[in-house]
Parts: structure tokens; sequence; C-alpha cells
């Protein structure tokens, strides 16, 4: 006859597969699920540029957010984190990204962000004097964070205008 050892190993073994099938299932019905949210982002106005410690330029940004995750959310998702960051180029970088603002969204009724007046989070330095008369694009990006399976992000840029070309006080 079998041990009690060897049927505690049955029993375990069954119910250990049984659920990595289930979570297998999980992931994969989780993939056919689309969305395509209305964003909108906003320049609303440059608060501020100026020489960050006499090396780098820092901006101070006020925008307008419009975005409606409420589609980004299916039974599978735990969590979004919502990030808007600034899209730029210079001479020494060809691809600058600085995020500005970010949000964890954990319930798809607060998944509807209507902000009017969305000031910045994080300070908005660059890493020499370069921001002064760049186009200037923002990004809102949507990391969706799955119960079970794989992180996926999201994003849409925005052309939203050109920083002024000399300092402001």
């Amino acid at each position: 006859m079998h041990t009690v050892w060897t049927r505690a190993n049955t029993v375990l073994t069954f119910f250990a597969t049984v659920l990595s099938v289930m979570c297998v299932v999980v992931t994969v019905t989780d993939v056919f699920h689309q969305s395509d949210p209305p964003i909108s982002v906003e320049l609303k106005e440059v608060k501020r540029l100026v020489t960050h410690r006499g090396k780098q330029d820092q901006a101070a940004l006020s925008m307008r957010l419009d975005a409606d995750l409420r589609s980004a959310f299916s039974w599978n998702t735990k969590q979004l984190f919502v990030f808007v960051q600034a899209d730029y180029t210079t001479p020494e970088n060809g691809i600058n990204q600085v995020v500005l603002w970010d949000k964890i969204i954990e319930r798809k009724e607060d998944a509807h962000l209507e902000i009017r007046s969305l000031r910045q989070k994080y300070a908005f330095i660059d890493q020499g004097r370069n921001l002064r008369g760049l186009p200037l694009n923002l990004t809102v990006a949507w990391n969706v964070m799955p119960k079970v399976g794989r992180l996926f992000t999201r994003s849409k840029s925005f052309a939203v205008g050109v920083l002024p070309e000399e300092y402001t006080a």
C-alpha cells in the first residue's frame, strides 16, 4: 500500500498542477482584452524656466489632463500605474524622458482622470542648459499590473508646444 506521504505528495502535486493550468488560462484570456482609452493632455502654462544651480535648466509646468482609463481595466487587472512624462531631444542626448507626475489607480471607478490644473509632482531638470526654445511632447503612459500574468505598458504622446526662448523669473 501507499504511505501517507506518498498520498499527500500526489494530492499536493495534483492541486499545484490545477493551479498552474488556471494561471495560464487566466493569462491567455487577458491577452485578448483590447482597450483604446480616450486621453488628452495639454500644456497650460510654463510657470518658470530658470537655471538650476547654474549648470542645468529647470522648468515648472502646468498641464490639463483628461484620461478615461476605465477600459484598461479587465477582470484580471489589479491596478494601473499612470504617469505623465516630458519627451524632448537635445544635442547631447537624442532621447530625454522626464516623469513629471504619477498616480496609482486601484479601482475601475477611479480611473477617469479629469484634472484641469495638473501641477508636476517631480522636478523637470535637464542635464544641461538646453530647455530654452525646445519643442516639447507630453506622453501619458499607464502600466497595467494584472493579478496573474505579465505587466505591460501602453502610452499616447502629444506635441504640446515649444518652451520659452528666454529664462523667466
